[in-house]
């Protein structure tokens, strides 16, 4: 009896003591439910068997469900950038800021940091923060005249390659107090928001090559930043404000 269940979905043992805590003999057989105990049992075979046949989603949890929700913001930005459609390309980049932001909490909150999800959470932040941004660019003010536009090609290149360093970065050195150098989420966001001035209130290109060289750098520096702290309050208010002014303006 002391492996009653076996082991289930997560390699976990359960023993008869978990089943009957104040033990067999006192046990009132006649009043136990021994067909919801079955289906319980019928429930954690089935998922022990689904998740030997994909053990990827042994992982599955629900910071790491809203991580992947950050990638699906992503695809759809990637759409509305083909459609030509900027103020929705631009909701749901920032959608995808918000989920990186959400997910962390919640695994802190729920104690299911893994590395796994950090593995996860590194690729979806480079996709959505380090790539989309740059073809954001490539795609509304750079086009056909690539040369043309060599200094602010420079600038992405500079961006994307700082965005994959710091990334690789916080994986292996971050504390849980401080980041070390300017986040890619909400380089992402200030990026975003330049490109959106350039393109619908007609500023010159070289303000976007700025603002990517200069967040670059800030991704790469070693400042330090205090995990919520005063600056991700503000920089969450600057970013819900210019997210109204971008589904409001005509």
């Amino acid at each position: 009896m002391k492996k009653f269940f076996g082991k289930g979905v997560w390699g976990k043992t359960f023993s008869s003591e978990k089943v009957f805590p104040q033990g067999l003999k006192s046990f009132d057989f006649k009043s136990f439910d021994f067909k919801s105990l079955q289906k319980k049992k019928a429930v954690i075979f089935v998922r022990s068997r689904f998740v030997r046949m994909f053990p990827a989603l042994r992982h599955l949890n629900l910071p790491n469900a809203i991580t992947t929700l950050g990638m699906v913001c992503g695809i759809f930005a990637c759409y509305f950038l083909t459609q030509g459609n900027l103020r929705m390309a631009v909701v749901f980049l920032f959608a995808a800021g918000v989920m990186d932001a959400v997910d962390g909490f919640v695994a802190t909150k729920l104690n299911q940091q893994s590395e796994f999800g950090q593995y996860v959470d590194t690729l979806v932040d480079f996709f959505t923060c380090g790539i989309l941004p740059v073809w954001m660019v490539f795609d509304l003010l750079v086009g056909d005249a690539l040369m043309d536009n060599i200094v602010i090609v420079v600038a992405l290149i500079f961006y994307c390659m700082c965005a994959l360093w710091r990334l690789a970065y916080y994986n292996i050195i971050e504390t849980d107090k401080y980041f070390t150098g300017l986040p890619v989420p909400g380089s992402m966001m200030i990026v975003t928001m330049s490109v959106w001035c350039v393109v619908t209130l007609g500023l010159p290109t070289w303000f976007s090559a700025i603002t990517f060289f200069t967040i670059g750098t800030l991704m790469i520096s070693g400042i330090q930043l205090k995990k919520y702290g005063l600056w991700q309050k503000a920089m969450s208010v600057a970013a819900f404000v210019f997210l109204v002014i971008v589904l409001v303006y005509p």
